[in-house]
């Protein structure tokens, strides 16, 4: 004799049934393994429960018509249209990228041309000052006991 499940996973099957019935796509298998994902609870759980199993087969049953030949060219075009989206995602990318690139190019040489400028004028004021000058100077560094 097996144990029936309990009122709330009774409760969660019926709703994954009436979700999956629904949202799924004509002509997409709906499987026990799939309905028990979709409430939540292992197989083992709805095989006690075989009334609901014998609803969920029948209404799969009546709601999937045999395949169409169409299904593979919507299927064809959904894909077509998906890669083209990529692409053109890809594209942005790419173009943000250059961007992003040529404007760090542009830093890196205005940066260049100041730390060139700093230099000639570092040079310029060594140039300048009387040797006398150049003396260093030697600081006191107090200690500390």
């Amino acid at each position: 004799m097996t144990r029936s499940i309990s009122a709330d996973a009774v409760a969660a099957v019926e709703a994954a049934m009436a979700r999956l019935l629904r949202e799924t796509a004509t002509g997409e298998e709906l499987t026990v393994s799939r309905l028990a994902a979709e409430a939540g609870l292992s197989r083992a759980t709805l095989y006690r429960a075989p009334e609901l199993l014998a609803r969920f087969r029948e209404a799969a049953a009546t709601r999937q018509p045999t395949r169409t030949p169409s299904a593979p060219v919507d299927r064809i075009r959904q894909l077509e249209a998906e890669i083209a989206a990529l692409r053109g995602r890809e594209t942005d990318e790419l173009r943000a990228l250059r961007t992003a690139n040529t404007r760090m190019a542009q830093h890196i040489q205005a940066l260049s041309l100041l730390v060139g400028e700093l230099e000639r004028r570092i040079a310029q004021l060594q140039a300048e000052s009387p040797p006398d000058s150049l003396r260093v100077v030697r600081l006191a560094v107090p200690t500390s006991r």
